[in-house]
């Protein structure tokens, strides 16, 4: 087995609009269960381009998940390369940012230390003390919660924390955002909130962000593209173009021919694997 390797990336590399930010080529992925093996996804090949929000769609089981934790170096893939500006990456890198479904705060750590954990990952380099503050001071306004630096994850609502866990990452200034679902325990009301928040960070920082939901009104939203993953073994099945200018929150009505036909495919899709062993993995 070859070993990891992550390469210095020169400001030509950052320039060249012509190759995407991130490339996935032929990746799978396998688990040992029980009953052998488990291949959660399998031929997997995607492009982000930068400044592009890619949203990944379908149904539990179809390794939207497991993709992303390979994407973001926590497990390995078993095939297949993933590239960041053309420069082969095998595990974690200081330049992808990742948010969950669960804020994953450290309960005895108030806002601004959480953010600051991130900070003080091995992978990032080593900060002076005014940097520090900076970043935090930054991360925190760009999610708007100033004044609760002091607070702890005990004291924040749901929304707040989710902020937290944005910020956190932000303060990193990835190249690449990679977000699991950070809205789905989220009630009606704070999602539309937080969708709003990160379309405007997007538009700030020139994001780039691959995002799994589970959500077509949310990929609608927030997608330049919207990527339908079918399952067993999960693979891609179709691909569309959103090419509505953002916010769309009051375009509903020109995106609904676009919801139907990607809820006709999913139907499709979920129909095709009905046969097929449920997975026993994460979706």
């Amino acid at each position: 087995m070859s070993k990891p390797f992550i390469a210095s990336l020169t400001n030509e590399t950052w320039q060249d609009r012509a190759t995407p930010l991130l490339s996935v080529q032929n990746l799978q992925k396998q688990y040992k269960t029980r009953q052998g093996y488990l291949t959660a996804f399998d031929g997997i090949d995607l492009q982000v381009h930068s400044g592009e929000v890619v949203c990944l769609l379908g149904a539990s089981g179809c390794g939207k998940s497991s993709l992303l934790a390979t994407i973001a170096g926590l497990q390995t893939a078993d095939r297949g390369e993933i590239y960041l500006h053309g420069i082969p990456v095998r595990k974690s890198h200081p330049q992808v940012g990742v948010v969950f479904q669960d804020p994953c705060l450290l309960p005895w750590l108030t806002v601004a230390q959480n953010i600051a954990f991130g900070l003080r990952l091995k992978q990032m380099r080593s900060l002076t003390k005014p940097e520090l503050r900076s970043r935090i001071a930054v991360a925190i306004a760009q999610v708007g919660l100033q004044g609760f630096e002091r607070s702890y994850p005990h004291q924040l609502s749901g929304g707040m924390a989710q902020r937290v866990a944005l910020a956190r990452t932000l303060a990193r200034r990835p190249q690449l955002l990679l977000l699991d679902e950070p809205f789905s325990a989220l009630d009606a009301i704070t999602r539309l909130d937080m969708q709003a928040l990160l379309l405007q960070i997007i538009t700030q920082q020139q994001t780039t962000v691959l995002m799994v939901t589970h959500d077509i009104d949310e990929a609608l939203l927030l997608g330049d593209r919207v990527v339908l993953m079918a399952r067993h073994p999960g693979r891609i099945y179709r691909t569309w173009d959103i090419t509505q200018p953002k916010p769309r929150f009051e375009q509903a009505h020109t995106l609904s021919e676009t919801r139907f036909t990607i809820l006709e495919a999913l139907s499709t899709v979920m129909d095709t694997s009905a046969n097929l062993p449920h997975a026993v993995i994460g979706d």
